[in-house]
């Protein structure tokens, strides 16, 4: 469930039998395999103990006022999804904009060959180009439209994600049946040294809802920690 938040790849959990349990870590696997990327070094412990503090924080917000839970989740569902499609409006708006333009340079094209003033190679060489750059932006453009098409139709499931937080007490353990109910995946962050301290930040997206933008009184409580 872990995954690098540069790369994308996914951590590799590296332990063995000459290791401890304090010992054993998790590294972008693309990092170990000698790949491009940072090690995102992080020690199973530790994330394990920032995974089950998110989860406390996320159970007991829920358990306390479900009305206001909702209201958060879907605020922020709402505002990561407008974010999105718009921005995937705006690259479609601008890939229409020079499907269009081609079009008008391809037809002066023919015009210039009819007439003269195009040689046939000179035509074969500019029209190929432009008509393979049409075709490439009307294949992105369906892929963007597909985009924005399942953004406005996707719906946040909060009750679903609800309905296994009553079935749980405050959770005590994170343990392997815990997190398939509640987390779809961890995202890691390389750490941070900055502050002469190192420090490392996890997001964690849970089924349905995604990640959770905390409500003041729960925000107080720092995601990152000494790794």
């Amino acid at each position: 469930m872990a995954y690098c938040a540069d790369c994308g790849a996914k951590l590799y959990h590296h332990r063995s039998i000459t290791l401890t349990k304090e010992q054993e870590s998790y590294i972008c696997s693309n990092y170990q395999s000698r790949k491009k990327c940072t090690a995102h070094y992080i020690r199973a412990v530790v994330l394990e103990q920032l995974v089950l503090q998110n989860l406390q924080r996320v159970v007991a917000y829920a358990q306390e006022d479900e009305n206001e839970f909702v209201r958060r989740v879907m605020e922020n569902k709402t505002a990561v999804q407008r974010a999105e499609q718009e921005q995937a409006k705006r690259k479609l708006e601008k890939q229409e904009r020079r499907i269009s333009e081609l079009d008008r340079i391809i037809q002066q094209l023919y015009e210039d060959r009819v007439s003269g003033a195009l040689s046939a190679e000179r035509f074969a060489k500019l029209s190929g180009g432009y008509e393979k750059e049409q075709e490439e932006l009307k294949q992105s453009a369906k892929e963007l439209q597909a985009i924005v098409n399942t953004i406005e139709t996707q719906a946040v499931n909060v009750q679903s994600f609800l309905k296994i937080v009553r079935k749980y007490t405050a959770p005590t353990e994170l343990t392997p049946a815990l997190l398939r109910e509640f987390v779809e995946k961890i995202v890691v962050h390389a750490p941070d040294k900055s502050s002469g301290h190192r420090t490392q930040r996890i997001d964690v997206h849970y089924n349905f809802i995604g990640e959770i933008d905390f409500s003041p009184e729960y925000s107080r409580v720092s995601r990152q920690t000494t790794a």
